[in-house]
């Protein structure tokens, strides 16, 4: 309840949900990237054991697969939040018109 007696809703920490999880993508993709290009400095010739190309590649899919999913969970935790906002908007507005009678 707000220090005037009336409740208010607030999303401000709902907002910084996604830009904290953009910035979580950024930064390990950054790490990601920068993990591959020191391992394939390591074979400069690129005479790498056919074994651990396999392996390394089998991880880069996989770590891709992963960035992609959390991405897309993103995109829904985004779409609940904005229902949510929404949500509390009409709602909001419902009880101001509701007050008014």
């Amino acid at each position: 309840m707000g220090t005037d007696g009336h409740y208010q809703f607030s999303d401000l920490g709902l907002g910084d949900v996604q830009s904290i999880g953009r910035q979580q993508v950024e930064e390990c993709n950054a790490i990601w990237g920068d993990v591959m290009t020191r391992i394939a400095a390591l074979f400069p010739e690129g005479q790498i054991d056919q074994g651990l190309a396999m392996v390394l590649s089998d991880r880069n899919e996989q770590y891709k697969q992963n960035v992609e999913r959390y991405v897309e969970d993103l995109g829904l935790q985004n779409v609940a939040v904005g229902n949510t906002r929404d949500i509390a908007a009409e709602g909001g507005a419902a009880m101001r018109r509701a007050a008014g009678m």
